[in-house]
């Protein structure tokens, strides 16, 4: 076994829902609290995670163990990040971090980390698999973006699109945690990715740095 699935939370009775969905596999919460964006709560999943397979999940969803299986499935096969609820529920192998960075932590507040963090898998021509496909219960976010454009505002300075051109302005910061050496897996490549209607664009999106 070199896997796990991290249950993000700061909602006790959510997060016992969710990993009652998992009794068997190998999984454990990891609290939210106070934390100042998703991809820092991210990120600490990742360093303090002994393992090369991990699969972070919302504490509103709630996953079987056959979409455990299909993403550890599809990583093994080689898909650089596969998302069976968008965000809420996504795993990724480690090399994928070490190839093309942490999540951005400049992303106070929550929101729009999804859409960057995609972007940067186009631009790294490595796949994404998105879908809704595993039951998810709709409850308010306990991230405060829809209070505070940080996260927006961030967003729209680090990548401008113009057409089909998406052109990058900021580059990622170096968070300087350390996960062991690159290992170069090969991924499977951009153009493969399974898309929600919304992104479909992306396949055919140019990327460039300024």
């Amino acid at each position: 076994m070199n896997y796990e699935v991290i249950i993000v939370s700061n909602r006790p009775h959510l997060s016992r829902e969710a990993q009652s969905c998992l009794a068997g596999l190998n999984s454990r919460v990891f609290d939210g609290t106070n934390y100042p964006s998703f991809s820092k709560l991210v990120n600490d999943c990742i360093t303090s995670s002994e393992y090369e397979e991990i699969i972070i999940c919302n504490d509103k969803a709630r996953p079987t163990h056959k979409s455990v299986e299909k993403i550890l499935a599809m990583l093994k096969d080689g898909w650089g990040l596969v998302a069976l609820y968008r965000f809420g529920f996504f795993g990724f192998k480690k090399d994928l971090i070490r190839k093309i960075g942490f999540f951005d932590e400049r992303f106070i507040g929550g929101g729009y980390e999804d859409n960057d963090f995609i972007r940067r898998l186009k631009e790294a021509d490595i796949s994404y698999y998105e879908s809704e496909e595993i039951d998810y219960i709709y409850l308010p976010t306990s991230w405060y973006y829809e209070k505070n454009n940080t996260a927006r505002n961030h967003f729209f300075r680090k990548w401008k699109e113009e057409g089909n051109v998406t052109t990058r302005l900021l580059a990622e910061e170096d968070y300087k945690y350390d996960i062991g050496p690159l290992k170069n897996i090969n991924f499977i490549k951009f153009e493969k990715s399974v898309l929600l209607p919304y992104n479909v664009r992306l396949r055919e999106m140019i990327m460039q740095t300024l």
